[in-house]
C-alpha cells in the first residue's frame, strides 16, 4: 500500500507553462482521505512552493532547496545551511565567471546583485521571497544554497571546473540547462526522503516518486515505485522503476490516479 507520493516541480509536475491541471485539487483530497503523505521536492525556494499549492499548502509536505529545508505545512522540520567560510570562498570565485548569475538561497530570502535585475522575470518563477543587493556583503543571512544561471544556457560545459573550484564540502548538480545548484554534500532529495520515512515510519516500497533531473537521482534511488518522466535526462531514465509520459502531458497526476483506481 502507497503511504508517501514525492514529486519533483519542474519539468516533471509542471508543464512548460510552469502550470499543472486543476484536477489534481480532487485528486489531493482522495489522498488525504486514504493518508498518503504527498510531498513536493524540488530545488525551488520554500516560500515559492508553499505559494503555488495554496490553499492545500497547509496539508502538504515539501522538500525545498534540494532537500536542504524540509517542512510539514507551515512547520519546518529541518534545516540544512552551508558554513559561511564556505559561502566566502564559493562567492569569490563564482563572481568571477560572468556568464553565470548567482542566486544565494537563505532562510529569510532569495538574493541577487542589483545589476542583474534583467533576469527578474526568471527569478520570479522560482522564488517568491527575493531581493536586489547592491552586494552580498550587505546580506546577513543563513544559506543553505546557491544557484547559479548559465547565460549560455549550457551549464553542462562548466560543471566540472566549478566543482573542482568548491570547497570538499559542497557540491553542484544540475536542475536543466541554465540552473545548476551548490549545497552541502550530505544533502539531497533521497537524503529528505529518508527522513520523512524514518520519522513516520515509511518503508521504501511504500513510496512512490517522480523525477526527470539529475538533483532527483538519489530520491528516486529511495523509493521503490520511481517513475521518470519521457523527457528526463537518460540517467534518470536508467534508475526508473518505469518510464511514464512528459511533464506536457501531466503525466503525474495520470500515474497518480492509475494507481488510486488500482488500489
Amino acid at each position: 500500500m502507497i503511504k508517501l507520493i514525492a514529486t519533483d516541480m519542474d519539468g516533471t509536475f509542471l508543464d512548460s507553462q510552469k502550470t499543472f491541471d486543476k484536477s489534481f485539487f480532487d485528486l489531493f483530497y482522495q489522498l488525504k482521505e486514504k493518508n498518503i503523505k504527498f510531498v513536493i521536492a524540488s530545488g525551488n525556494q520554500y516560500y515559492r512552493l508553499y505559494q503555488k499549492f495554496l490553499p492545500l499548502s497547509e496539508q502538504m509536505y515539501f522538500i525545498a532547496e534540494n532537500g536542504s529545508y524540509i517542512a510539514d505545512g507551515t512547520t519546518e522540520l529541518y534545516c540544512n545551511t552551508i558554513q559561511n567560510k564556505d559561502i566566502d570562498v564559493i562567492k569569490k570565485f563564482l563572481l568571477e565567471i560572468p556568464r553565470l548569475i548567482m542566486v544565494l538561497c537563505g532562510r529569510k530570502g532569495a538574493y541577487i546583485l542589483k545589476n542583474h535585475y534583467f533576469l527578474r522575470n526568471e527569478i520570479k518563477k522560482y522564488y517568491c521571497a527575493y531581493t536586489f543587493v547592491d552586494s552580498f556583503e550587505e546580506v546577513e543571512d543563513e544559506f543553505m544554497k546557491i544557484s547559479l544561471y548559465d547565460t549560455q544556457h549550457h551549464n553542462n560545459e562548466i560543471l566540472n571546473s566549478i566543482q573542482n573550484q568548491l570547497p570538499q564540502s559542497v557540491k553542484v548538480v544540475t536542475s536543466g540547462n541554465e540552473w545548476m545548484d551548490i549545497q552541502n554534500k550530505n544533502i539531497n532529495k533521497g537524503i529528505a526522503i529518508k527522513y520523512l520515512q524514518s520519522i513516520y515510519d515509511i518503508y521504501p516500497d511504500e513510496c512512490m516518486a517522480f523525477g526527470d533531473q539529475m538533483n532527483d537521482y538519489e530520491m528516486l534511488q529511495e523509493v521503490k515505485y520511481a517513475y521518470a518522466m519521457s523527457n528526463a535526462v537518460k540517467p534518470i531514465q536508467e534508475v526508473a522503476y518505469e518510464v511514464i509520459g512528459s511533464n506536457d502531458e501531466q503525466s503525474v497526476i495520470c500515474k497518480i490516479k492509475e494507481i488510486l483506481n488500482k488500489e
